[in-house]
């Protein structure tokens, strides 16, 4: 693990070239911590950038006039919170179109300074096709895919206290989520750190939008309200939500997003605490997640008082199109900035 910036590539398969970047890679946010608990940092590449190179990361570096909110985008990955090939690096194709839009002749005009992304403790998958884990009887001990509800919640609120030092402040991000990693961004910015089991660990700063994309926001649901369209995947997901957040049914509602509590989510927003933008989107495509999570979704949060709610138009495709493609993370962070404009 390091917490020196160097230099580096990201591709996207839109993108007749990589882009050259910046970047810190597998910084830890908990000392001592597994191979998971850690963040990319990455930075368009430009003169003043480059000079970052072998140095030490001290602070998330502000590019423009520090006035400008929000300068920063973070990104929680999904996987079924399980995948052991899906990790923070997958949000280099979005990380592809941001920089390469905004450089011109070494100086960096575009919107988003530096893009964060989030790794965290991933839980067992003991039918994975080529990496499968199984605490009990596999032959190794792997700490990093051992993760119970509400292990990974927990990472990602530590990976936001070790943000808060390096400058992460109220509105300077849009915090984004796909897949589970849409609910592990939702329960970040929903919940106090207390609902999480953590009394020590600060709120997150204000993020000044929150994006969901093809998101899992409600977990009974995924077995009893999957519909005629995913019915075939109920066992799937029973599977592995018992896995992931316990065989007690009844304690999943208290982890989903979009079971909030619309009245103490008010109150939170009028103290600067949840964040005043919200957009949800979906591909209407998806083979593995139903439309109804987002409706469920966007549902509860127009309840909230003084919350502006905003369904997306950029998901299209499979399921995993946001990451695989990145221009859709990319093209939703542009729709927020255009609505935080208005």
């Amino acid at each position: 693990m390091s917490r020196e910036w160097q230099n580096a590539e990201v591709k996207s398969p839109h993108l007749a070239q990589p882009v050259s970047v910046i970047a810190v890679k597998e910084v830890p946010y908990i000392p001592n911590g597994n191979r998971l608990q850690n963040l990319n940092i990455y930075l368009p590449r430009t003169s003043k950038t480059a000079g970052l190179v072998a140095t030490t990361l001290t602070a998330i570096p502000i590019l423009d006039t520090p006035g400008r909110r929000p300068r920063w985008h973070v990104h929680v990955h999904g996987g079924a919170w399980r995948d052991p090939q899906l990790s923070a690096t997958s949000i280099e194709a979005a990380v592809a179109h941001a920089f390469a839009e905004g450089l011109s002749e070494d100086t960096w005009s575009g919107p988003i300074d530096a893009i964060i992304s989030i790794n965290y403790t991933l839980s067992p998958f003991p039918t994975h096709p080529t990496l499968p884990y199984e605490p009990t009887t596999s032959h190794h001990s792997d700490p990093a895919r051992e993760a119970t509800h509400p292990a990974h919640i927990q990472d990602v609120l530590h990976a936001f206290a070790l943000l808060r030092s390096l400058g992460l402040t109220d509105r300077s991000y849009i915090l984004s989520g796909h897949s589970c990693g849409a609910c592990l961004a939702f329960q970040a910015a929903l919940e106090q750190p207390q609902h999480w089991g953590l009394e020590r660990v600060p709120a997150i700063p204000q993020p000044a939008a929150l994006v969901g994309l093809n998101g899992l926001y409600d977990l009974p649901e995924l077995v009893h309200g999957l519909g005629d369209t995913h019915a075939q995947l109920k066992d799937v997901y029973a599977n592995l939500l018992t896995i992931a957040f316990g065989a007690e049914e009844d304690k999943w509602p208290a982890a989903s997003p979009a079971r909030v509590d619309p009245v103490q989510l008010a109150k939170r927003l009028r103290d600067g605490r949840a964040p005043p933008l919200v957009l949800v989107d979906q591909s209407s495509q998806d083979q593995l997640v139903p439309m109804n999570q987002m409706e469920r979704m966007k549902q509860q949060l127009d309840k909230v008082r003084g919350l502006r709610t905003v369904r997306g138009n950029r998901c299209v495709g499979v399921h995993a199109a946001p990451w695989e493609e990145g221009y859709i993370i990319w093209e939703s962070v542009k729709d927020i900035l255009k609505l935080l404009a208005e």
